[in-house]
């Protein structure tokens, strides 16, 4: 591996945004290079994952708000999502080594010291290694876990064109689903389900009761 630099970026946020967040509540700092201490791998991030829950981590009010899935961020905290990095440094009774891929919540900074514990070590068995934080994993536990597909079932998967929605449908047809219909909130979108994603159907949520859209 190339010498490690001395420091480090990472993205702050500078303010709570009360509407949607603008470049001006966040700001790019330099900071020394992360430390590993005991029982902690160094880690140099690749690929970080920008969700919806990110922004009610950092909106103002998140504190107070029930049913965030993650601690409220404050001014002056890196920005926390899933990311993929590869290992730079890790303990000898780690399991890991460097080159490894590893997933963990400590992203949106060039490198990271991160816990064992919370690194998942990744095989680099796909095309792009970024398909990993996809929420692939979420879309078939719940078509496996929560449902049932038997060979040539009738799919519906609502909020189709979204991050779970859109692998849902996929995954679907792979289980054996003979028709997926989707629900969406627009033709723009409904087109990209039957185009790019090969869904049967689409219905528009605004375009009348989705049960007689279902029916038809």
């Amino acid at each position: 591996m190339p010498p490690l630099p001395k420091t480090s970026r990472e993205i702050k946020l500078k303010s709570r945004p009360d509407s949607l967040p603008k470049a001006t509540d966040f700001e790019i700092v330099e900071v020394p290079l992360p430390v590993a201490g005991d029982g902690e791998v160094l880690v140099r991030n690749r690929y970080t994952r920008v969700s919806a829950s990110l922004r009610m981590m950092i909106s103002e009010g998140a504190a107070v708000v029930e049913g965030v899935p993650f601690p409220a961020l404050r001014p002056g905290d890196t920005l926390a999502e899933e990311t993929l990095g590869e290992v730079v440094a890790a303990p000898a009774d780690s399991g890991l080594k460097p080159g490894d891929l590893v997933q963990h919540f400590l992203g949106w900074c060039q490198y990271a010291a991160v816990p064992v514990a919370e690194c998942v070590r990744i095989d680099n068995d796909l095309p792009d290694p970024v398909a990993n934080l996809s929420h692939g994993w979420t879309a078939y536990a719940a078509l496996t876990r929560g449902v049932q597909i038997r060979p040539g079932d009738t799919v519906f998967i609502t909020s189709a064109a979204g991050a779970i929605g859109s692998m849902a449908g996929q995954i679907a047809r792979l289980l054996g689903a003979g028709r997926v219909i989707g629900s969406t909130s627009s033709q723009d979108k409904a087109g990209r389900l039957v185009d790019q994603l090969h869904y049967d159907g689409a219905v528009i949520r605004s375009q009348g009761p989705i049960a007689a859209q279902l029916k038809k």
